[in-house]
């Protein structure tokens, strides 16, 4: 955790730096000191907020899928996650909260400002000025989707709000969607006059305006997906679809890429927690390996999922011996722990027996069958924080077909959003630079997996194929568990562990004295520096404005 705070630390400190020199035209002007300019460069603060948002987003002790991963039984945490203990002074609330205000979201209100309000005689510098818009409206939209009601009308403004006023989260939304219009706005009125173009410091898409265009609208049908049903939004749902300018491949795909560097550290968040530090931080989620192995007699039954070697690592082969008793040992040698396990094994060690994140969500190592405790050199943690991409907007579009909401076969859809979860899983191998030889999925694998899953879809009801969709949504969205956290708030599904009234193999030993939590808590900091801010929630009770349960 302390590597983890210092590399919080670092990304600060190197803006700060970054912001502290200039190669401007004008740097032999005596009248102007270039070891201290008085604004900072925008190609500095967009790379600066993107990897903070990275970090907030992702599969990190900083980030909410540190926690989210836990509540949705993707994995399995001691500590504050665990029972659904997460409070306002948790470490990942500070640090995430900390990414989200004091670094990303304050560089990109700089980022706008400076890009937009220059001298008469100058050139504003709209593309810089509408990427900051649609990451400003995204880091927002995410905030919103899990702490509900926030500073945002007085928030970024210190010199004028201290002590910012919390909006009602139903109120920011609207205002995020026209700041999304905003920023396409901007970005199509860009000329080639524009003194400064973002290219290289822009880790996402590089400089493209057509992908940013493309992200623009789809963060937005996102967004109106989220609150439809508590508000009638199906007209604009379906004009943005009949538009068609949404991410339509993978290669626009809303992500940024880790890279293999050590010092300065840029590997996967994930892949430092779990591979480079000797303690390990993340189990399998039981009911999340069982689901895809197919041993789940409620959902996907008999149904091996070819992703999961890419998925997970195994530490130990078949019948070796575990560093300590467990409280969950296969055959095949899987290794974990039970959600909000009273077990007397609970607590030992495992580190050199536990299954690991494997070569998918975090750049690890892929599982051979042939055991391997992991290392900083087992992997490269070269892997994407996939925080929007195109399998994502298919299964979003069969859930609004099967709703009726848009023309189309809901059907179709989720056999395109499969082939391109797959397809995704390979591409990201692809891209680590393993040393392993690590075979792609072939498409006989993946047709074979997809027509039982549609077999199971075909013989539900609506809601059934409602599960369905929204289970494979949440399989694929393995390493960042936000839109699952989202839907099963929306729509209830995909189903998840019970420990209080779920029988059977998962319920032997667990419990959990907290209910789930339908929102995060607030930064305790905040509330009690804050003279305008609220009294603290009850996380378990007090819901976003979009959810209907």
């Amino acid at each position: 955790m302390k590597i983890l705070l210092k590399r919080i630390e670092l990304i600060t400190i190197v803006g700060l730096l970054l912001m502290a020199t200039s190669c401007s035209d004008e740097f032999f002007d005596i009248n102007n000191d270039p070891n201290n300019p008085t604004t900072a460069a925008l190609s500095q603060l967009l790379t600066n907020s993107q990897v903070a948002i990275a970090g907030a987003t992702g599969l990190s002790t900083t980030g909410l899928s540190s926690h989210l991963s836990v509540f949705m039984h993707q994995t399995v945490r001691r500590g504050d996650p665990d029972r659904y203990g997460t409070l306002g002074n948790s470490f990942m609330i500070n640090a995430c909260w900390q990414q989200f205000y004091d670094i990303a979201l304050q560089d990109l209100e700089v980022l706008i400002d400076n890009a937009e309000n220059v001298a008469d005689s100058e050139v504003p510098n709209l593309e810089y000025a509408g990427i900051g818009k649609l990451m400003k409206a995204y880091a927002f939209s995410i905030m919103v989707d899990v702490w509900g009601d926030l500073p945002y009308s007085e928030a970024l403004q210190l010199n004028e709000f201290q002590n910012p006023h919390f909006d009602d989260d139903s109120e920011i939304y609207p205002q995020l969607l026209a700041l999304i219009d905003d920023g396409i706005a901007n970005i199509e009125a860009s000329t080639s006059s524009e003194p400064l173009k973002p290219g290289a410091d822009d880790l996402i898409y590089g400089g493209s305006n057509s992908k940013w265009i493309k992200f623009g609208k789809t963060l937005k049908l996102r967004m109106l997906n989220q609150i439809r049903m508590v508000s009638n939004v199906d007209d604009q749902i379906k004009a943005l679809i009949a538009e068609g300018d949404l991410i339509s491949s993978s290669g626009d795909d809303f992500e940024l890429m880790y890279g293999t560097s050590v010092s300065p550290d840029n590997r996967h968040n994930g892949f430092v927690t779990d591979y480079a530090n000797q303690t390990k931080t993340y189990y399998i989620s039981p009911w999340f390996w069982d689901i895809m192995k197919g041993n789940n007699s409620d959902i996907f039954s008999g149904i091996s999922d070819p992703r999961v070697p890419y998925y997970f690592h195994k530490q130990l082969v078949p019948g070796e011996a575990p560093q300590n008793p467990s409280e969950r040992l296969d055959a095949d040698g899987f290794l974990t722990i039970h959600f909000g396990s009273n077990g007397p094994n609970q607590a030992q060690a495992q580190d050199v027996s536990q299954t690991v994140l494997g070569i998918y969500p975090v750049g690890g190592w892929y599982d051979d069958g042939q055991g391997a405790t992991v290392t900083a050199s087992t992997g490269t943690g070269a892997a994407p924080e996939r925080m929007l991409a195109y399998y994502t907007i298919l299964y979003l579009q069969a859930e609004l077909a099967l709703d009726g909401v848009i023309d189309g076969d809901a059907r179709e859809f989720l056999a395109e959003a499969i082939q391109a979860s797959f397809e995704k899983v390979n591409e990201v191998v692809a891209g680590t630079g393993t040393t392993q030889s690590v075979p792609t999925i072939d498409q006989d694998a993946i047709d074979n997996y997809m027509n039982a899953v549609l077999e199971q879809y075909d013989a539900g009801n609506d809601d059934r194929k409602l599960e369905i969709i929204l289970t494979e949504k949440w399989i694929a969205g393995f390493g960042n568990a936000i839109d699952a956290y989202n839907d099963y708030r929306r729509r209830g599904y995909p189903v998840i562990f019970d420990p209080n009234n779920d029988t059977g193999p998962y319920a032997l030993i667990t419990s959990s004295p907290t209910p789930f939590l339908v929102s995060l808590p607030w930064r305790a900091e905040d509330l009690n520096l804050n003279q305008n801010a609220p009294a603290q929630k009850n996380a378990t009770t007090d819901r976003v404005f979009w959810d209907p349960n």
